[in-house]
């Protein structure tokens, strides 16, 4: 299958330096690019030959980092107590200078064959497909809401890999767990620091309404099923419907995905053209370095 990532620290740095350029250029045609976060961008390094996958994260003091690292490290333990497949990872750090640190996450290549939206693009739609019956499985097993602990799961299909009749998690960032004073997406790190300070209580608001969703299965399979029409996979969204409606409380709705997929195509933008404004300002007023990708995820490109 695949094995634990390892990456030198000298070549790390190379990375780092290849991104700060691609920070300072918004350039990253210098970059080998494998995917397209919503701050940030999954890279091959070394360029040349790609042999891992680096995943930059908000960078922030120690302590942040530190938290940030313990709470992923939590989130991946708790997913693999659940019977969940998590793509291996290790986690690495640059040193910044002033107590700063940028992470990294470290994972293996995965075959673009195995790629679930790659795997279903090449499918027949049909209810009863495995990987969506696999999908069905792993949301109504992982995602739980108890006064103790909450737990969920992304399960958007550009989340996974699916390889020996199996599905493999590729992404767990941001972690969905959470204790019983919060929620998912409440603690977002130092992802704010990408939008204006006075605008970043209407970001959390958005991010946490979004969030709200996976508090429960049917409201994770529910996004599992707009995020379909995201990547341009219409053409599964009423077998996948089908095939979650018949294990959910809440059946999915064609107006409901149709309404929340319009509500994104206008959040998305707007939270972007947000970021684009903090860019400006932290670059031209304060005359430091703009820490974050500004990308659309839905076209696949930097902005």
């Amino acid at each position: 299958m695949w094995s634990a990532p390892h990456i030198e620290q000298s070549e790390l740095l190379d990375a780092e330096a290849a991104i700060v350029r691609a920070f300072e250029t918004q350039n990253i045609d210098h970059l080998r690019v494998f995917g397209f976060g919503e701050l940030g961008i999954a890279i091959g390094w070394p360029t040349e030959s790609p042999t891992v996958i680096l995943k930059r994260q908000a960078p922030g003091p120690r302590a942040m980092v530190d938290s940030d690292e313990k709470r992923m490290v939590e989130y991946q333990r708790a997913l693999i107590a659940q019977g969940v497949s998590v793509l291996p990872n290790t986690f690495n750090r640059v040193d910044l200078g002033n107590g700063h640190f940028a992470p990294y996450i470290v994972q293996p290549i995965v075959d673009s064959e195995d790629l679930l939206e790659n795997v279903l693009a090449t499918a027949t739609p049909a209810p009863d497909n495995e990987c969506l019956l696999a999908l069905r499985k792993l949301v109504v097993d992982v995602v739980s809401d108890t006064p103790e602990l909450g737990l969920s799961i992304d399960a958007q299909v550009t989340n996974f890999a699916w390889k020996d009749g199996r599905l493999h998690t590729l992404d767990t960032t941001p972690p969905l767990i959470w204790d019983a004073d919060s929620g998912p997406f409440y603690d977002v790190g130092n992802y704010l620091l990408a939008l204006p300070a006075p605008l970043r209580s209407t970001a959390l608001r958005i991010t946490r309404r979004v969030g709200d969703d996976y508090r429960t299965a049917d409201g994770a399979l529910f996004r599992t099923v707009v995020y379909l029409k995201r990547i341009g996979e219409d053409r599964w969204v009423e077998p996948a419907m089908e095939c979650f409606n018949a294990v959910l409380d809440k059946p999915v709705t064609f107006d409901a995905v149709e309404k929340e997929y319009q509500q994104a195509v206008k959040d998305f933008p707007r939270i972007k053209m947000l970021a684009r404004i903090q860019r400006r300002w932290t670059r031209d007023i304060r005359r430091r370095r703009y820490e974050f990708f500004i990308t659309d995820s839905f076209k696949g490109e930097i902005l």
